[in-house]
């Protein structure tokens, strides 16, 4: 079996790094797999970068293009958007390669059209890491729920008109999906049902057989428990602290990581009143001097890029903190249980699916800043109280969320579909 996966990037950014691992195992496992990229960052010989020596420049040009229809509208800072509207000529090197499956992988940025999918005669799979597919250009909403009746009106786009360019993005998906041989795969329970609810599918005549839920996965061979003692050494941490870990990129920026709601639960534990205040590091682009005030101390770890020091860090806390508003997945979620630390998120999006309420962590009731500090304070001291959340978080990760299960699971899916078509 000859496996195609199309995407962005091959190891630059989280969606990219989670199909690349996903390509690496299902090599494993006796797929013929290869990647075929916009930008290319490893040096494996099985990852193509489409336009070669060119694809730096080509790729940037690419990216800022994908942008120019945004420039009619005062567009907000909610969420990253991807027009789409470049087109792309796949059908030679598909030639080539001749796969039995095409794997789409997160395309944004320009990288290809939606209408791409019409062009390849193989069938599809599509991987939906957010909310893009099926949305009129946002890649997460923010809560507006117009992709429902196909968008218009958009609220991202400061619009109200309802022939605006997101009305004309999801009638564009819509045909594509009519005429594709295509199978969709949501991250989450969350965001299939979200896709159910669009005008994108239901215009797109998409039958229900052909969503399939895969979360992501990790590599819980690079995510495992470390001795607290020794991470917090190697991290130069005191050894006798509480600490509290917040990790994400553009924190401040991007309301939807939950950072406004991290800082009002800080400033309402418990644990702070009792004389034993935690200390809460922060990992990511987070500016010292834009912090607002805190009761609790902070010590900046700065953007971590590799994975022996992320999982220190998650081994280093007491509880990891990931307080986001509107989620796909939660891959911080699954690396923190896999280095046995516990989590604290909101019991909505995919991370409602991921951490098991008072056993793998704590669920806060979304969106209640005063149940979050309830769930930090109940994590911290549910070690002292006897409680192994660790081994339970270390043997949900890896039960459910090993790249291998992953690799496997698709595996079943591609001879599924090979299986229906022949």
């Amino acid at each position: 079996m000859r496996v195609l996966h199309l995407g962005t990037s091959d190891i630059r950014g989280g969606a990219a790094r989670g199909a690349y691992f996903l390509h690496r195992k299902l090599e494993e496992i006796g797929v013929d797999s290869r990647m075929l990229v916009g930008r290319k960052y490893s040096d494996s010989d099985r990852v193509i970068q489409l336009e070669g020596a060119l694809a730096p420049i080509s790729e940037r040009i690419r990216g800022k293009l994908d942008q120019l229809p945004l420039r009619r509208y005062r567009k907000t800072g909610e969420s990253f958007w991807t027009t789409g509207w470049q087109p792309r000529r796949l059908r030679r090197i598909l030639a080539k390669i001749r796969p039995d499956i095409v794997h789409l992988q997160w395309t944004g940025g320009g990288f290809l059209p939606v209408e791409a999918v019409e062009d390849i005669d193989v069938p599809v799979v599509w991987t939906m890491r957010d909310m893009w597919p099926f949305t009129g250009g946002c890649h997460y909403t923010s809560g507006c729920s117009r992709y429902a009746v196909g968008c218009g009106r958009c609220p991202q786009l400061r619009s109200e008109d309802p022939g605006d360019l997101s009305h004309g993005i999801a009638r564009r998906k819509a045909r594509a999906l009519q005429r594709s041989n295509l199978w969709l795969v949501p991250i989450s329970d969350w965001l299939a049902d979200r896709a159910r609810e669009s005008r994108v599918l239901t215009d797109g005549l998409f039958a229900e057989e052909r969503i399939k839920v895969i979360p992501n996965g990790i590599d819980t061979g690079q995510f495992y428990p470390i001795d607290r003692a020794v991470a917090r050494r190697q991290m130069g941490l005191p050894g006798e602290g509480r600490y509290i870990l917040f990790s994400a990129l553009n924190a401040l920026s991007d309301e939807r990581k939950g950072f406004a709601h991290l800082v009002a639960a800080l400033n309402q534990l418990r644990s702070t009143g009792e004389g034993r205040a935690p200390e809460l590091l922060i990992a990511g682009d987070v500016p010292p001097d834009r912090l607002p005030k805190l009761d609790v101390p902070v010590r900046f770890l700065g953007t971590i890029d590799d994975n022996d020091r992320l999982r220190l860090a998650y081994a280093a806390a007491d509880v990891v903190v990931a307080p986001s508003l509107q989620e796909a997945f939660g891959k911080v979620h699954v690396e923190a249980m896999a280095c046995g630390t516990p989590v604290v998120a909101y019991a909505s999006g995919g991370p409602k699916e991921i951490v098991v309420h008072r056993e793998t962590g704590y669920l806060a009731r979304p969106f209640e800043e005063a149940d979050l500090a309830a769930g930090i304070d109940w994590c911290i001291d549910a070690a002292r109280n006897g409680r192994d959340l660790a081994s339970a978080a270390r043997h949900r990760a890896r039960d459910n969320y090993d790249t291998a299960v992953i690799a496997s699971r698709y595996l079943n899916l591609y001879d599924h579909i090979l299986g229906s078509q022949s």
